[in-house]
């Protein structure tokens, strides 16, 4: 059951790392002041819920005991519509380099995951795709409502604010937020001057690690095609199996039909 718990974990941190992702149009106004964390949480903020939006990310963490690479490739339309590819590879200095493949999507109803391992990571209680429904995650992760601008801005602010980020070395098209101190390390942040949306990331920490962001190919987009969050394979249902894990409503053994693809 242990693993179990470790897969409903997966599920809801994946939702609630891009839940703050949705779209209604919004002006996200730039200046040429320095913005203090929270002020700069706020523009961040409302750019990703502003917009339709698509970009690729790699996201690599270099430190003693390895380094890893995740890259992902994200669509998103609004805070239920988005879809999330991600490939982490990762190099131990004994066990040498894995690479890992996973899917997220949400199509407003059902949030699905396509976990690479998740046969191992479950005993073999799933063996392939899973769909969970978006209202049992929110209840599991004690949210009553889904997330807005005004909810999300604090906490990017207390990620943002381990060290006070100024606004130095900006351009007409990246705007750019760097900090530094003997306790914390140093960090510098970009973004895109016209959609204050991300354009990369770096920070090190006095103990050697480092921690980059880069992306590319990002762009408002003014309509998805159709289909683009429609999950196009069969998924196991395994609502019930969280419910009773979670001693929620229905909590008692999953019917035999909840356990079939």
């Amino acid at each position: 059951m242990t693993e179990m718990k470790n897969i409903s974990f997966l599920i809801t941190a994946a939702l609630l790392c891009v839940a703050p992702l949705a779209a209604q149009e919004v002006e996200v106004p730039v200046t040429e002041t320095v913005s203090p964390s929270s002020e700069l949480a706020e523009k961040f903020t409302n750019a990703l819920l502003g917009s339709q939006w698509k970009s690729s990310l790699e996201v690599v963490t270099e430190s003693p005991e390895g380094d890893v690479t995740i890259s992902f490739d994200i669509s998103m339309q609004d805070i239920t519509h988005f879809s999330i590819a991600a490939t982490m590879t990762s190099e131990d200095p004994f066990e040498g380099e894995t690479v890992q493949n996973h899917k997220i999507m949400c199509d407003g109803e059902f949030l699905y995951a396509d976990i690479e391992g998740v046969a191992e990571l479950s005993q073999g209680m799933i063996n392939g795709p899973i769909k969970v429904k978006l209202s049992e995650i929110l209840k599991m992760a004690g949210v009553e409502e889904l997330p807005t601008a005004e909810m999300i801005a604090p906490m990017v602010a207390g990620l943002l604010g381990a060290v006070p980020l100024a606004e130095e070395g900006s351009t007409d098209e990246l705007r750019r937020y760097a900090a530094s101190s003997e306790e914390e390390g140093s960090m510098t942040v970009c973004f895109h001057a016209s959609t204050f949306l991300l354009a990369s990331a770096e920070a090190k920490r006095p103990t050697g690690e480092m921690f980059t962001i880069t992306t590319k190919d990002t762009a408002v987009v003014e309509e998805f095609a159709e289909g683009t969050f429609v999950y196009d394979k069969e998924a196991q249902d395994i609502t019930a199996m969280l419910q009773m894990m979670s001693g929620g409503p229905g909590a008692g053994a999953p019917a035999d039909d909840d356990l079939e693809f």
